[in-house]
């Protein structure tokens, strides 16, 4: 068996090339004139007689007549014919090839039938005297060999190309089929991985194929398991580090409830313990955050919100649930960046694009900004434009990510981009509940989060 796909399409190409040539001379045999009837247009009795009612057609009615006669014969029977008489001229007044004129001349002066073959054709005269003791020659030409098929009917070359198009079609059609059936099951595959589904596999789909698509899918099958497993795993350690954290985090609290007790009066150095404290709590928090958005196992209870509302609410006094916590993170992380005497803007809009409305949430701070190469990496977690910066302000590099996870869940977006004069803009755009209108009453001016 030949398991390389390259042979196999050359194969198969050599096939279809042997099929597309049976099917021609099928098609040729079938519909082309027969030798018999050939041999009969063509022979002895036959120019003769064609000769015999040329004359009785010219007594009557002239060269014209015969002209149309001649016509006539050649469109029935694909038989080239001219009429020549004793002086070599030709009695419809067709011109008289240089080949014809020589056949005709030789069978006037033998009495008998001359025939040559020049290329492709075969020419035959046939000498004839009648009453009055008047001599004529029939000159016939007929196509011989490859060109005898471009010179049958036209409704026989239509069929001889139907077949050959069609033949071609159905062995082209199997190989295109062959070839693209398992690359559209890899494509497919590879999207759904790429949108995060990390089951899926396709070797199954290949049946008994043994060629390099079923290798290729097979290879596509352990990346898709290597993968799956690497994510798991490195889901399962945030998790588990989240976890074992909160313990020894516990009997931190305590200790330090303790030593308050102990220290009287000062509690400097306590205060400091307790703000760590506190950071690493708020960090685990987070990561345990992250850890669940990013199963994916459990979704947000999906429910209509008021994001007018939620966005005031969030400016004025930022803690509410998930969708709450992701524009919280935002503003927040605005907060920490602006600068000093500035305002933290927000705004809100409705849009409605075909039908389907959204609305768009903005932020602004009047920080220093994003450099633009930085720009796509700001959602990832631990991700840190400046590393002093951002242990000064406070942040570990999950809010963002908490966000654009949390807004991705409810079928949103979250873009960021520089402002023109200075500053990170974060946009957030959300669906909106069908039935009800996306445009909501803008907040105008943008409302401002002093600093």
């Amino acid at each position: 068996m030949v398991r390389g796909i390259f042979l196999k399409i050359l194969l198969w190409f050599s096939v279809s090339l042997v099929l597309v040539a049976l099917a021609l001379e099928l098609a040729i045999t079938a519909t082309s004139v027969s030798a018999e009837v050939r041999v009969h247009r063509f022979s002895d009795n036959a120019l003769t007689a064609r000769a015999r009612e040329a004359v009785a057609i010219l007594d009557r009615d002239g060269p014209p007549g015969v002209a149309r006669y001649l016509d006539t014969l050649e469109r029935t029977t694909r038989i080239h014919a001219m009429f020549l008489g004793a002086d070599g001229r030709e009695m419809s007044g067709r011109a008289v090839l240089p080949t014809a004129a020589v056949v005709a001349a030789r069978a006037l002066e033998s009495g008998q039938t001359e025939m040559e073959a020049v290329g492709q054709t075969a020419v035959k005269a046939r000498a004839v005297t009648v009453s009055g003791g008047r001599r004529y020659v029939f000159v016939a030409a007929l196509p011989i060999g490859l060109m005898r098929v471009l010179h049958d009917a036209p409704s026989a070359q239509v069929l001889r190309l139907l077949v050959v198009c069609l033949t071609a079609a159905a062995t082209c059609y199997g190989l295109a089929r062959y070839v693209a059936r398992p690359l559209t099951t890899l494509r497919a595959a590879t999207h759904d991985l790429a949108r995060g589904n990390l089951a899926v596999r396709v070797a199954p789909t290949m049946g008994r194929r043994t060629d390099e698509f079923a290798e290729l899918a097979r290879d596509f099958d352990r990346m898709a398991e290597r993968l799956g497993g690497l994510v798991t795993a490195e889901r399962r350690l945030l998790r588990d580090i989240s976890h074992e954290l909160r313990s020894p985090l516990a009997r931190l609290y305590v200790a330090l409830g303790l030593a308050r007790h102990q220290a009287g009066d000062n509690q400097t150095a306590l205060d400091r313990i307790e703000r760590e404290a506190e950071r690493l709590n708020s960090l685990i928090g987070q990561l345990l955050m992250l850890a669940r958005l990013e199963s994916g196992t459990t979704g947000p209870a999906r429910e209509p919100v008021d994001l007018q509302r939620l966005v005031r609410e969030v400016a004025e006094d930022a803690d509410r649930e998930l969708l709450r916590g992701a524009v919280e993170n935002v503003v927040r992380n605005a907060v920490r960046h602006t600068r000093e005497g500035t305002a933290v803007e927000i705004g809100m809009r409705g849009d409605q694009h075909g039908g389907a409305g959204r609305v768009r949430i903005w932020v602004r701070d009047h920080g220093a900004g994003v450099p633009e190469p930085a720009l796509p990496y700001i959602f990832e977690p631990f991700y840190r434009v400046d590393d002093s910066r951002e242990h000064g302000s406070g942040g570990v590099g999950l809010g963002l990510t908490i966000a654009h996870r949390t807004i991705r869940l409810h079928g949103g977006t979250v873009l960021g981009a520089n402002a023109p004069d200075g500053g990170l803009v974060v946009e957030i755009s959300l669906p909106t509940r069908p039935g009800v209108p996306s445009a909501p009453a803008p907040l105008a001016p943008p409302l401002p989060l002093p600093v």
